[in-house]
């Protein structure tokens, strides 16, 4: 038995998980963007580094620092892409009907 929604809120709809073609589009677009957002950051930071001073030391430590972030900011995507995944590509069971 279903209950009633507290205050007359509506029951909240399913959205339909997005096509393959359509998410495979997505991540590369998404992909460029990233790349290059890590680019322009790194540059920025880099910069910063030569203007006030930074040893060689610095500059490795800023590129460290930034290239664990985008490693750990891919790693979530792809762990979100592999949960999606049975929704694309079902499992087909080993039982013969």
């Amino acid at each position: 038995m279903s209950q009633p929604l507290p205050n007359g809120q509506a029951k909240p709809t399913e959205k339909a998980p997005p096509s393959l073609w359509k998410s495979i589009i997505y991540i590369i677009i998404f992909t460029f963007g990233i790349v290059a957002l890590f680019g322009v950051i790194l540059f920025l930071f880099i910069r910063g580094a030569q203007q006030s001073g930074l040893s060689t030391t610095g500059y490795i430590a800023i590129f460290i620092l930034i290239s664990g972030v985008f490693a750990w900011l891919v790693k979530r995507i792809s762990d979100t892409a592999s949960g999606m995944s049975h929704l694309w590509f079902p499992e087909e069971s080993d039982e013969q009907d």
